[in-house]
């Protein structure tokens, strides 16, 4: 009576240094460590709360009860009781290999030890107090082995499916999979199936004997790095050299997309509603795959609108070209106003006459760019000046041994990039687009087209940029007379330098 008292009181302070362990835990869940043992913690609180309750009633009713029931409680509430010991010391001792930073037994097995043991005990329990034998039940019956075959036969298959899928081990906890229709990231492989974590966030539970028949893909091996391909039909018209250029520029703006290995893009075959070509890329790993299909998708689109290039459609629509003909005359037209009413407000181009002005407008280009995407870059030789029209976009320094450090946002009718049009400098930041933005671009070439009509425009531009600089730079205002003049006169020499004409009575080009 002494001994059972005993070991109900401490059942009794294991119960309750579980309940408090677990209630300790349920606020730390968010580490799926933690997680792991807080649910493994269960077991042991379930057994050991029936033992408890096997042990009271045994207390409260033995007298009452038939001795061959009271037997039975007792018999109970021992196998609880072991089987509680054994969970609860199986889930600290693996904790604690996990809390050392080591992977430790795999489920599969632990799970399997732990039923053996189960076996272990309840044979024991069985021979001790009833005296019966299991191993002479099983060895002796062939009938309740044929039962017991059929119906665990989805089960043991499953089991040894299981045991196949550790022993090769063609995936590890962590590892993005594919088999059949199921794709996701293993969170755990038991005895019976595969847990899955889909990029849906969705749970799955995959039979290991569904995963045994069918090929694995193992996106994580041989390497971490995911490889995409996609495939973009365009018009037949546009050159390949052009359209792969086209392509390869807009690919290697996305962040996503890895510079090593670089992208590729091939011509991979002639169909009837266009050519096709074929973009490969790497990414860091099969879980960004969707946000880097996106984001080079959208990147692709935006790249085709600018360079005016065609995705191709089926041939059923026999007067595509012809509407998209029309629809851009249209655009263009509505766009020329904008166009008037941008460039009309740059100082610089006020200088200007007024069929000069004209030919900067018809010039003008509209251009849409998407998030994230460069318009300009830091140190590239550029030829043509910008004005922000819709949108907004950010100016970036890179410095040396550091990253890149926003300076300016620029909102509608903002300029930049005049100076590399005029005098040939390269660009001094990298602008991009911060959200979608349609800007006006003008070439150098109608700058070109205006001073060789009109040369003495050259002296006018001079100027007129030269006193913006100044008017920026406030450290050298009170010298801003002198400045002008000496400034002005250089900067009409690289001007010339650039369009490669002169003045009458001029000896040479600046």
């Amino acid at each position: 009576m002494l001994q059972g008292l005993t070991s109900f009181l401490v059942a009794i302070g294991l119960f309750l240094f579980v309940g408090l362990l677990r209630s300790t835990l349920r606020r730390r869940r968010v580490n799926s460590a933690v997680k792991q043992f807080f649910d493994e913690l269960g077991s042991p609180q379930r057994l050991l709360f029936l033992y408890l309750v096997a042990r009271l009633a045994g207390f409260l009713w033995a007298e009452g009860l038939h001795p061959s029931v009271a037997h039975g409680l007792e018999t109970a509430s021992r196998f609880f009781g072991i089987l509680a010991v054994l969970r609860l010391f199986d889930s600290l001792i693996f904790a604690f290999i996990r809390w050392r930073g080591r992977v430790g037994m795999p489920r599969i097995l632990r799970t399997l030890s732990v039923w053996a043991l189960t076996f272990l005990a309840g044979s024991v329990l069985l021979r001790v107090e009833y005296k019966l034998d299991l191993s002479s039940l099983f060895a002796t019956s062939a009938l309740l082995s044929v039962v017991l075959g059929f119906a665990l036969q989805e089960t043991l298959g499953n089991l040894f499916a299981g045991l196949t899928l550790h022993a090769e081990q063609p995936f590890e906890t962590g590892e993005w999979v594919s088999f059949g229709k199921y794709c996701g990231r293993v969170l755990d492989v038991g005895w019976r199936s595969t847990r899955l974590i889909t990029g849906d966030e969705d749970e799955l539970l995959v039979p290991n004997s569904l995963i045994s028949r069918e090929v694995v893909v193992n996106h994580m091996r041989p390497q971490i790095t995911d490889v995409i391909e996609l495939m973009v039909a365009l018009d037949q018209e546009v050159s390949p050299a052009r359209a792969k250029a086209v392509l390869l520029e807009a690919v290697n703006s996305c962040a996503l997309v890895l510079r090593e290995p670089a992208p590729i893009v091939q011509l991979a075959s002639f169909a009837p509603d266009g050519l096709h070509y074929r973009v490969k890329l790497h990414t860091e790993g099969f879980h960004v795959e969707r946000t880097a299909l996106d984001q080079v998708q959208e990147a692709i689109w935006y790249a085709l609108r600018r360079a005016a290039i065609e995705m191709s459609l089926p041939q059923t629509m026999v007067s595509y070209r012809e509407r998209a003909a029309e629809a851009d005359d249209r655009r263009r037209r509505e766009h020329l106003a904008e166009a008037e009413d941008l460039l009309g407000r740059i100082d610089f181009v006020q200088a200007l006459s007024a069929p000069a002005r004209k030919v900067l407008v018809e010039s003008a280009r509209f251009l849409e760019y998407g998030p994230r995407q460069a318009i300009v870059r830091q140190g590239e030789q550029g030829d043509t000046l910008y004005l922000v029209a819709h949108g907004e976009v950010g100016v970036n320094i890179h410095v040396e041994g550091g990253p890149d450090r926003e300076v300016a946002r620029l909102g509608r009718g903002a300029l930049f990039g005049e100076m590399s049009v005029l005098t040939g400098d390269p660009r001094t930041a990298t602008v991009v687009a911060l959200g979608d933005a349609a800007l006006l671009a003008v070439g150098r070439d109608a700058f070109s087209q205006i001073l060789s009509a009109e040369p003495d425009l050259a002296q006018s531009l001079a100027d007129v940029i030269t006193r913006r600089r100044l008017a920026l730079d406030a450290a050298r205002a009170a010298q801003q007379a002198p400045a002008l003049e000496k400034e002005s006169s250089n900067l009409l020499s690289r001007i010339r330098g650039i369009f490669g004409f002169k003045r009458p009575g001029d000896k040479a080009i600046g």
